[in-house]
């Protein structure tokens, strides 16, 4: 079967492995499609994440100073144990399942967090069922749908408000959509892509915005009576756009950043809007929600939330289709020709 192996920084390309093993909890998918993360990947793809020069201590949740045996390094095979950076957004039908499985048939198409590979094996319980009426194609939606869900839950949108989504990527297209449910009075759209624009007028934007063009924190100033966005959600991960999110937001109000940002932020000024309106920063990440209601929105329950939710969301503009050969391709296309690509898929 096929995997791949990153030789080094945006070195990618396709190997031969031998079929994984299957134990009795577990079940063998055949992939149907996958999807690429034009943000997480990438910043893994480029050799900017920490793990390749920090270690993140499971005690403090702080990154320290690491030897060399405990930070990530070269080769890495999308099949070695413990990464899961190689590809996290993936739907396949089962063709074998382990002898203690009870809830899974050969047959289903499930998505779940796997790697780019032509088979992947998964325990039974890291597997979400789609409904049939829902397409494979849609399912490699549903990981980044969860962290965007999360981001919609930590921004606390009230009906009427004003909510600006800065970075129109797929993240981006889903928090559009998604604050639009939520009750936005208005949804502005920011992204310097114009792919990325017009699909998010289709999608739900009142307006959207180029950064290079115009003072969006200035435009939308002059739409909301000079207050303000009353919600900003930042998903792009680029310092400028995030520094842009706290002149854009409302006195007393809190930026939602929900991008994996990667370094120093240079670019972020904090002393001329944040310090004077008083302007706060939440950081949105995959792996929690807000603690005042997490104990009621458990991971199941976002799961089941977000399957009703992909039922009712337009995706058919977001998807550029590469079959899974030209991964090496898609992948320098994403890293380097963004404006081509919204959400990359890989058929197999």
């Amino acid at each position: 079967m096929k995997a791949i192996m990153y030789e080094g920084p945006r070195q990618l390309k396709v190997i031969e492995m031998p079929r994984l093993p299957l134990k009795e909890n577990q079940i063998r998918l055949k992939t149907i499609c996958s999807g690429v993360s034009h943000g997480t990947e990438m910043n893994v793809y480029r050799g900017l994440a920490p793990f390749f020069r920090k270690k993140q201590d499971p005690a403090t949740r702080l990154f320290l100073e690491a030897e060399r045996d405990e930070t990530w390094e070269y080769p890495i095979r999308s099949f070695d144990p413990g990464v899961w950076y190689m590809g996290y957004a993936s739907v396949g039908e089962v063709t074998e399942i382990g002898n203690r499985v009870k809830g899974i048939q050969i047959g289903d198409v499930v998505a779940c967090s796997a790697p780019h590979q032509e088979e992947n094996v998964i325990h039974e319980e890291d597997a979400v069922v789609l409904p049939k009426d829902i397409p494979p194609e849609k399912g490699i939606l549903l990981t980044n749908l969860i962290t965007a869900y999360n981001g919609i839950m930590d921004t606390h949108i009230n009906l009427g408000d004003v909510v600006v989504i800065s970075g129109l990527g797929v993240l981006g297209q889903l928090l559009v959509q998604m604050a639009r449910m939520s009750g936005a009075h208005k949804v502005y759209g920011i992204d310097m892509i114009e792919k990325r624009r017009a699909a998010a007028l289709e999608n739900g934007c009142d307006e959207v915005f180029d950064p290079s063009a115009s003072d969006v924190a200035l435009e939308i100033r002059r739409r909301t009576g000079c207050r303000g966005a009353d919600k900003v959600i930042e998903a792009s991960g680029n310092g400028k756009a995030l520094n842009e999110a706290i002149r854009i937001a409302a006195p007393e109000t809190t930026v939602t950043a929900l991008a994996w940002y990667q370094g120093a932020l240079a670019d972020v000024n904090l002393s001329e809007e944040f310090h004077h309106n008083r302007i706060g920063i939440k950081q949105s990440q995959t792996g929690a929600v807000d603690p005042s209601f997490s104990n009621l929105w458990n991971y199941g329950r976002r799961v089941e939330t977000c399957i009703e939710i992909l039922r009712h969301l337009k995706t058919d503009n977001l998807m550029d289709r590469f079959i899974y050969e030209d991964i090496a391709k898609a992948y320098r296309i994403i890293d380097k020709e963004p404006g081509q690509v919204i959400q990359v898929m890989l058929t197999y």
